[in-house]
């Protein structure tokens, strides 16, 4: 036995109107109709519900059926409602993580329009390394990722690349060994400390491709305001993102080694089977729009 969603509404509608005549006109159908369909439903139920009068008094069995509906109907209203507000981006959460660089010369932008354009969704936003945001988005931490590619992406992965860097190794003229770098950059690369923002557990790479067999110790400083303040300092060398580089004074490539350049496409990546958010899509739309 199955009670439908249409007796429940007349059965509703008849206990608050009052009466059979006021229900059939808040819910725009005959007479007739609403006492046919309470009849089925006290036929279904094998119970009376309501004692019938000049205005219809409920009985026990009424009461608890007239408890159920306000429920239901509660229920769906407030679904209906959040559905609603989801789609107005009320109930919606924009949740991303974007690299330092990123963030530095486009992060601003895009937010404070993503913001007016959705005034009532939430935003969760994290400034993270590259490599951490991609481990962070494969484990849902984040529902979007921006900033370089790695050469080894997920990949159950959507990527949408929005333009190319070159990240270059680079010592600052301050460094008490400068000349040095600049004579002899492989002997003293071995010597040298490594300013970095993230470097993950060495197990997930091949001995051939860890930077950190290349250099005598590794900081790892997510900051970038701070690893470039250390590196001006002399306490290490670090890698620099092209456009930061542009910017920056004092600082110099560390050229002929083999990772003294790293070219990575920079985008917006997500996991490919998982359904995205309202605010996920118009957070892609503004980016697609800024980068096409």
């Amino acid at each position: 036995m199955q009670i439908e969603r249409h007796e429940i509404r007349v059965f509703s509608a008849v206990v608050e109107e009052g009466g059979f005549s006021r229900a059939a006109e808040r819910l725009n159908i005959t007479q007739s109709a609403v006492s046919q369909a309470l009849a089925n439903l006290e036929h279904k139920l094998d119970a009376m519900l309501l004692v019938r009068g000049r205005k219809p008094e409920l009985t026990e069995a009424g009461k608890r059926l007239f408890s159920f509906t306000r429920t239901v109907l509660n229920e769906e209203k407030q679904a209906l409602d959040d559905i609603g507000r989801i789609k107005s981006g009320a109930l919606s959460t924009l949740s991303l993580a974007m690299n330092s660089m990123f963030n530095r010369f486009f992060g601003r932008k895009l937010l404070l329009e993503f913001c007016e354009r959705n005034p009532l969704t939430r935003l969760k936003l994290d400034v993270a390394p590259s490599r951490e945001i991609v481990y962070g988005v494969d484990q849902d931490r984040w529902e979007l990722g921006i900033g370089p590619f790695q050469s080894r992406m997920p990949g159950h992965f959507v990527q949408t690349p929005f333009f190319s860097e070159t990240r270059h190794l680079v010592v600052h003229e301050r460094h008490p060994r400068f000349k040095a770098f600049m004579a002899k950059p492989e002997s003293e690369l071995a010597q040298a400390t490594l300013l970095t923002s993230y470097l993950d557990d060495a197990t997930k790479r091949p001995g051939v491709d860890r930077i950190r067999n290349q250099v005598a110790s590794v900081w790892e400083v997510s900051d970038l305001d701070m690893r470039l303040a250390l590196a001006e300092a002399g306490m290490g060398v670090t890698y620099l993102s092209d456009r930061v580089l542009a910017e920056t004074v004092g600082f110099h490539p560390i050229e002929s080694l083999g990772i003294s350049a790293l070219e990575r496409p920079v985008g917006l990546y997500y996991k490919r089977h998982k359904a995205l958010s309202e605010s996920a899509k118009r957070f892609i739309a503004i980016c697609q729009q800024e980068f096409s």
